[in-house]
């Protein structure tokens, strides 16, 4: 049997799963597959050096689109000044992280049915410093979770 990077195949099967998926349960199992497309890639971008993650958002002309109300990402306050992290992929996969983990995601319904969503994230879980809220359609968020396992994939095939 073949051993296959556990972090590596998970995201290449999640990514299956988003792309064929076909059931009763398409928002159910979107958000399950962000979680895992956002989460286990921005963690592992933590301990490894995946150079195109630390990318300023700016720069990066083919990531998928989706709403940004705010992103001043806070580093730390120290002594009452606000310090902050510069606007890169790794930092905004970083506030998202802790926004779905905190349960900051707030559904965004049209006539019934689930068509997107916003994530907030608080600084310290201090609702004083939002310092992250994004918003996007349902295929906005699914364009922008399999454009993190591309990125996620190929920058593990370079370690």
């Amino acid at each position: 049997m073949e051993i296959k990077r556990f972090d590596t195949d998970f995201v290449s099967r999640t990514k299956e799963i988003l792309l064929n998926y076909q059931g009763d349960y398409e928002v159910s199992n979107l958000i399950n597959c962000t979680l895992g497309l956002i989460i286990l890639p921005y963690e592992e971008t933590n301990r490894n050096n995946y150079v195109f993650f630390d990318t300023n958002l700016d720069q990066i002309p083919s990531i998928p689109q989706f709403q940004t109300h705010l992103f001043d990402p806070i580093r730390k306050i120290e002594r009452g000044c606000i310090l902050y992290y510069p606007k890169t992929l790794k930092v905004l996969l970083q506030k998202m992280r802790h926004g779905l983990a905190h349960q900051h995601v707030e559904p965004i319904n049209r006539d019934g049915l689930f068509d997107g969503v916003i994530i907030r994230n608080y600084y310290n879980g201090n609702k004083q410093y939002l310092d992250l809220e994004i918003e996007f359609s349902h295929v906005e968020l699914k364009k922008f979770a399999l454009f993190i396992a591309d990125q996620y994939i190929a920058g593990a095939e370079e370690q």
